[in-house]
């Protein structure tokens, strides 16, 4: 009877939520975000420099073949991607195997690769610090993190691998980083149902034709940029001083304003009808959109959403933000 090999070292990675501002968020728009308990984690054990990910029944080449062009998955080209943008000096990982786990659901638009770059780049980083002779800094982790986000989205805002790296709730701009947000002095988090609709998002496909449509008329979309602005700025002071009401308000109106944007589809609009007719003060997609899952918010009520979204077939769990 075989056995799995002993672990060397385990790294971990946060996934994240969005409440308001995704692909507003690309343009330069904040976005009010949080991290996730739940995420990705790399375990490292002894072999020849390949990746796995057992759930997507996928591994990769050696870290060697990789170098030399061989790259026959997106999984193997972030890997290799990732393995490109770490700092001269650092050992290739040619006696290790890197095991990829996932503690949340995958191609949700919950930070699920994201989260899986920074874990495996602090594994990379962990038995390649002896030959460097110092840890990965900070910065170093996010370069490359973001190198293999390039590699599945294009051409990513930067939230993901940012939460996935530092944890965190706040109001997070692009190029300019996290600013954290403080909730109201009674309570710690928030609570929030995800209601996953079934079908994988579509964040590059859906980044796309966002871009299409702001070249077909940029005024237009940029107006919708800056509702989606305003709706941020209002949440973000809603949630600092516990005013939930208003919080859901602005998530069901950033909701329409996506639809208008081609990032929703009908499995999004019924999970968000079925959220609010169970007593859910807002609701909305949550990432890339076309697919994915809905985050809503319904205190008190967060048993009535699952039981509406289990009735109609959808899967959903419930996680704290802000803590």
């Amino acid at each position: 009877m075989s056995t799995a090999p002993a672990s060397i070292a385990t790294t971990s990675a946060c996934g994240k939520v969005i409440l308001l501002g995704e692909h507003a968020v690309v343009y330069g728009v904040p976005a009010l975000c949080g991290a996730l308990s739940r995420g990705a984690e790399v375990r490292v054990v002894p072999g020849e420099g390949r990746l796995s990910v057992p759930a997507w029944n996928l591994i990769t080449p050696t870290a060697k073949e990789l170098e030399e062009g061989v790259a026959d998955s997106s999984l193997a080209q972030a890997y290799a991607a990732i393995l490109r943008a770490l700092p001269m000096g650092l050992p290739r990982p040619d006696a290790f195997d890197f095991v990829a786990q996932f503690s949340l659901p995958t191609g949700a638009g919950l930070g699920s690769s994201a989260a899986l770059a920074v874990a495996l780049v602090r594994a990379i980083g962990v038995v390649g610090n002896a030959g460097l002779g110092r840890p990965l800094s900070g910065s170093e982790i996010a370069a490359a993190a973001l190198a293999a986000e390039q590699v599945f989205h294009g051409q990513p805002s930067g939230l993901d691998h940012t939460l996935a790296q530092h944890g965190g709730f706040g109001l997070f701009c692009r190029g300019k980083g996290l600013a954290p947000l403080s909730l109201d002095r009674a309570r710690s988090s928030v609570s929030l149902c995800i209601g996953h609709t079934g079908r994988a998002r579509d964040t590059k496909g859906r980044v796309a034709r966002v871009a299409e449509l702001y070249r077909q008329d940029e005024v237009a979309v940029r107006q919708r940029f800056d509702r989606i602005a305003a709706l941020v700025e209002r949440a973000a002071s809603a949630i600092q001083r516990g005013d939930l009401a208003t919080l859901g308000d602005a998530m069901n109106e950033n909701q329409a304003e996506l639809a208008c944007l081609d990032v929703s589809c009908p499995e999004i609009e019924t999970l968000c009808d079925l959220a609010r007719q169970a007593g859910a003060l807002g609701c909305k997609l949550t990432g890339g959109g076309g697919g994915g899952c809905v985050v809503a918010l319904a205190p008190g009520r967060e048993a009535d959403v699952k039981a509406a979204w289990q009735r109609a077939g959808f899967a959903s769990f419930q996680v704290e933000v802000g803590s």
